[in-house]
């Protein structure tokens, strides 16, 4: 038997209420994703790309179905539990980077570290490690507020890699950005790709969604692959 990918997504359904009427965001979603993987789910807005993102990120649950990560099944758990998971394996990149704009960049990146209880000088040097990794070591005392949209971009990611996650789940991760800056972070993307980070990359946008080695489309709460989407247009 091969080895079970990394993330399983297995018939997922999930319906919100809006009033007193059930809405049903996602259909029967199944998707799986191989470690070292770089996978972009394209969808436009309201096709159920974010609720899946929340699933994905164990920010959210599905009604029915089964979420498997790195051979744990994560689809009926506690609170707390998700909590841990998202900590410990799951690295968020936003498109609003969701940085404290009151403390520097390394206390920033070092943030998901405190929460790990990790040792003071243990979180200070990982945390520069990864802003070096990302470019940004010498904006290392500068508050989000002193750097441009780019920089805070690379921040979040530096933040998001310091946990050393199973997942880089990134959200919308260009669409705060101007498109020469967007072609840079999307770079960085490739480059730590191409270092072997699984990377799971929420988007409406086809050029940005190029990136990525498969692609994913999703409309209507309905999940296809390239071939079945190319199909679907041509009937």
């Amino acid at each position: 038997m091969g080895k079970e990918p990394l993330l399983m997504l297995s018939h997922i359904n999930k319906t919100y209420m809006l009033g007193e009427l059930p809405f049903q965001v996602l259909h029967d979603v199944s998707f799986s994703v191989e470690e070292g993987e770089f996978v972009s789910i394209l969808g436009p807005s309201g096709s159920g790309k974010s609720t899946l993102m929340n699933i994905i990120g164990c920010l959210d649950t599905a009604n029915s179905g089964v979420y498997r990560l790195r051979d744990k099944e994560v689809s009926d758990i506690s609170e707390s539990q998700l909590a841990q998971i998202r900590n410990r394996e799951i690295g968020f990149v936003f498109q609003n980077f969701q940085l404290l704009t009151k403390i520097s960049a390394v206390e920033n990146v070092m943030l998901p570290l405190v929460y790990a209880r990790c040792p003071r000088k243990e979180r200070y040097e990982r945390a520069m490690s990864m802003l070096a990794k990302v470019g940004l070591e010498n904006k290392a005392q500068n508050t989000p507020l002193q750097l441009s949209g780019g920089q805070m971009q690379r921040v979040a990611i530096a933040r998001a890699l310091v946990t050393q996650p199973a997942i880089l789940l990134a959200d919308e991760p260009t669409g705060a950005l101007d498109q020469k800056t967007g072609e840079q972070i999307m770079e960085l993307f490739s480059s730590l790709h191409d270092e072997g980070k699984t990377i799971v990359m929420i988007t409406h946008s086809h050029k940005i969604s190029s990136y990525a080695k498969r692609v994913v489309h999703i409309v209507d709460g309905h999940l296809y692959s390239e071939e079945e989407y190319k199909a679907m247009l041509q009937e």
